[in-house]
């Protein structure tokens, strides 16, 4: 099936607010808070146009790897463009349940505003293949809205981390200035 470009209002609301807003102030802050030490080899799922990217690719030091993996053909490109700079990315397109990505080969999983718009009944299948491409101790950091009619409630999200075998380091909910609930969580693989 073709992945159609995305609404006009959602390429306005991703420049404006995502890629002159928030990438240059406020990702740069939460990867910081991840704690990586920049020699990982880091998998963004749903990377869309290399918004949270830039973060981790300046993150990483020479030794460090991101690998953006996103379905829609769109944003790899707008990525691409936006990030030509930074040497330490590789860009994969499609469907991470039948992309033939490594077992046990990244050290970190970045889950950023994205697993909400995963059908549900996939899920479990999306966070069991992330699962699998972590090495043994590696880690899930996960951040999703929690509001009923547009994001997961923490109880979801800590039973497919548990689902994919995944144990918790840490997990919960805060509320922003904006007055909006987002869920974080911190997972260890120990298979």
């Amino acid at each position: 099936m073709e992945n159609p470009p995305p609404p006009l209002a959602r390429i306005i609301e991703e420049e404006l607010i995502d890629y002159r807003i928030r990438s240059r102030f406020y990702h740069p802050d939460y990867v910081k808070r991840l704690g990586l030490y920049g020699s990982e080899r880091v998998l963004e799922f749903g990377s869309g146009g290399g918004c949270l990217s830039r973060a981790l690719a300046r993150t990483l030091n020479p030794e460090g790897a991101l690998s953006c993996v996103e379905i829609s053909p769109y944003w790899v490109e707008k990525a691409k463009r936006r990030l030509k700079d930074c040497t330490n990315i590789e860009y994969l397109q499609g469907d991470i349940t039948r992309m033939p990505i490594p077992e046990n080969h990244f050290d970190a999983v970045i889950i950023h505003f994205v697993l909400h718009d995963v059908e549900p009944a996939a899920r479990i299948d999306v966070v069991s293949a992330l699962a699998k491409c972590l090495r043994p101790e590696g880690t899930v950091f996960i951040r999703e809205p929690a509001k009923p009619e547009h994001g997961m409630p923490l109880s979801e999200i800590r039973a497919l981390m548990q689902d994919a075998g995944l144990r918790e380091i840490h997990a919960g909910c805060t509320r922003s200035w904006r007055r909006t609930w987002t869920c974080e969580g911190m997972f260890k693989k120990s298979w």
